[in-house]
């Protein structure tokens, strides 16, 4: 299953790096980031098919792909702002990683200010 690759890829990037971080700190840093960076790339290279189904489907049903792509991209803003701010964590800048997560919250507001601009013109008219 590729779920036991993926983690035994993150297992073998944390020893590894921690190893390296009683001997070189600055390396384990990129080893650790090299590491999750390839993971996840891994994961973005699997999903794509599903998705890809999955706009195919609503465009077949006549359902807007709209809300679906504004979920898509603040998941995806949600996992690259963690991945940043855990790495921010992790070289001891929890000040950083605090506002890393700020940006992202408000990168994700953002993005969906249409879809929420569409609820509340649906509801208005409902009215």
């Amino acid at each position: 299953m590729e779920i036991f690759k993926i983690l035994a890829v993150c297992l073998i990037t944390a020893v590894l790096a921690l190893v390296l971080r009683q001997y070189k700190g600055e390396y384990a840093l990129a080893v650790a980031l090299a590491g999750g960076a390839a993971v996840t790339a891994y994961i973005i290279m699997g999903i794509i098919p599903p998705i890809e189904y999955i706009k195919a489907r609503l465009d077949g049903y006549g359902i807007k792909a709209e809300y679906f792509t504004v979920a898509f991209k603040a998941l995806g803003i949600g996992y690259v702002t963690g991945f940043i701010a855990d790495a921010c964590r992790d070289s001891g800048q929890t000040s950083l990683a605090a506002k890393a997560e700020l940006a992202g919250k408000c990168a994700i507001l953002i993005i969906s200010l249409p879809l929420i601009s569409s609820v509340l013109e649906t509801a208005v008219s409902l009215l």
